[in-house]
């Protein structure tokens, strides 16, 4: 997996505190304890699990629903990983934790662990994963940060409010029809839940996640070389999937970059742009130390596995119940894929005005997306109420949304489609339902800052101080490093 290939809002989000103080710098990696003369997996000590793991474990999924768009449907892709993972952690020392897999609906490369015990992979993996060794490996990886109890430093995800504030203040000055504001609602898909959702592993921990998920796999009877075959397959489609969504992540930071620019009659606003652009250098230095890309891991792992797996020789594991699991969920993951090229020709149509879209072929992507077994998925009726706004149809957008599956029981629609709805609902009128539902959402997520960005003017609006008052103070609890920010009516 690589990491934030574009400075702007990256670099934005990294602005704690809106200064360039301490609370910016980044901990100085420690120091690996992989050993140079034995296998990791023989001398490693794992740590303790957290006691309280089940409130733990519910509070890290909220954490990672509310900035995405939901989980893949997919039971039989699912247990199919499952029960390779299920292997892997069989091979893990003894006090190794338990741990669960989900697919996400996103169609980026990547993965992550949390420490709690849940792993969350893309279902995009079964698109370039050619093996159940090359699978083996991603999941080894990504357990053995379970095992290591690995905090990861999300600082997109914790630092989200202030890429939001920024975005806000630029919207509220460029106007509510703004090209930015529909760049930001588009770009809330697939790139912006990847970049928010993996973690920032420093060199060692992900050194030692390579080095331990190479061992429990080849432990659990898989081909350790397969993990070389996997970095090389994940990094082309890592590439492809940047280069797609190229002009998207151009555009943004280009509008952006113009609204930081200007000066303003606000001198919050201009403290802000400025520190924060003093502050860029820093930061993508900072990252740039900390990260190692498909290349660099390579170059580690050929070196660790002719030290200890030199006469490694294994035929594949279960290849053809891999292609054929993969080849009955096809159809599934191609609606899946096909969601993903509606949303990206959106993205690139949004940018390049003069450009032309074929809205016939989007027309019938869309279709064949809500088709069949994902015609309640969350992330095929997303794409197509993202296609119908386009064209202007807000009510049929949001009827879209309404065929999600679980509206009338006690699920809660991932939290980035909530807040679509809702702006929806606000474009049509029906801004007594869009706050209805927004604070349902709100609450269910634990409160991200889009929420008080959202209804405090909302409410303000129809003149509800005392509310108004106790969102601000919310805002304020949860994002105190905000709290300037907070109090600004908007």
């Amino acid at each position: 997996m690589k990491f934030l290939k574009w400075s702007l809002p990256a670099a934005m989000l990294l602005l704690a505190g809106c200064g360039v103080t301490n609370q910016t710098s980044l901990p100085i990696p420690f120091l690996s304890s992989i050993p140079d003369d034995a296998k990791y997996i023989e001398t490693v000590k794992l740590p303790t699990p957290p006691l309280e793991k089940a409130e733990g474990l519910k509070k890290a999924r909220i954490k990672v629903l509310a900035s995405s768009v939901g989980l893949a449907d997919f039971p039989q892709l699912q247990s199919y990983a499952q029960s390779v993972l299920d292997r892997i952690i069989a091979a893990a020392p003894a006090g190794a934790p338990d741990a669960k897999v989900y697919l996400l609906a996103n169609a980026s490369p990547g993965a992550m662990a949390v420490p709690e015990g849940a792993i969350y992979i893309h279902f995009s993996a079964f698109q370039y994963l050619q093996s159940e060794d090359q699978l083996a490996f991603l999941l080894g990886h990504e357990y053995s940060h379970v095992a290591l109890q690995h905090s990861p430093e999300n600082l997109l995800r914790s630092l989200r409010p202030y890429l939001v504030t920024a975005m806000d203040f630029a919207v509220s000055r460029a106007g509510s029809d703004s090209q930015l504001r529909k760049s930001f609602q588009l770009y809330g898909s697939d790139i912006i839940s990847r970049d928010v959702l993996l973690p920032v592993w420093d060199r060692s921990a992900e050194k030692e996640a390579d080095f331990l998920g190479l061992d429990l796999m080849t432990k659990a009877g898989y081909n350790p070389s397969e993990s070389l075959r996997f970095l090389a397959i994940s990094g082309k489609y890592d590439d492809s999937f940047e280069r797609l969504h190229l002009s998207t992540r151009n555009q943004l930071e280009k509008q952006l970059d113009a609204q930081l620019a200007t000066k303003t009659d606000s001198p919050l606003w201009n403290k802000f742009t400025g520190e924060f652009r003093d502050a860029i250098g820093k930061i993508q230095e900072q990252i740039s130390s900390r990260h190692e890309d498909a290349k660099d891991r390579m170059v580690a792992l050929v070196g660790y596995m002719k030290r200890e797996y030199a006469m490694e020789r294994r035929r594949p594991i279960n290849n053809v119940v891999y292609a054929k699991t993969v080849d009955q969920n096809a159809d599934v993951l191609d609606h899946y894929f096909d969601a993903h090229k509606v949303i990206a020709a959106l993205q690139k149509a949004e940018f390049e005005p003069g450009q032309k879209i074929n809205v016939g072929k989007l027309e019938s992507l869309a279709r064949r997306a809500v088709g069949g077994k994902t015609s309640d998925h969350a992330y095929t009726r997303y794409a197509f109420s993202k296609l119908r706004a386009y064209q202007g149809k807000y009510s049929l957008a949001l009827k879209n949304i309404d065929l999600i599956a679980g509206q009338n029981g006690d699920d809660v629609l991932p939290f980035q489609i909530s807040l679509e709805r809702a702006e929806m609902q606000q474009s049509i009128g029906k801004k007594k339902l869009a706050i209805t539902q927004m604070e349902v959402a709100a609450a269910h997520y634990d409160w991200p800052v889009e929420a008080y960005h959202f209804l405090i003017p909302m409410i303000a609006a129809q003149g509800d101080k005392g509310r108004v008052n106790e969102l601000k103070i919310g805002c304020v609890a949860r994002y105190p490093q905000q709290r300037e920010l907070c109090a600004v009516s908007q």
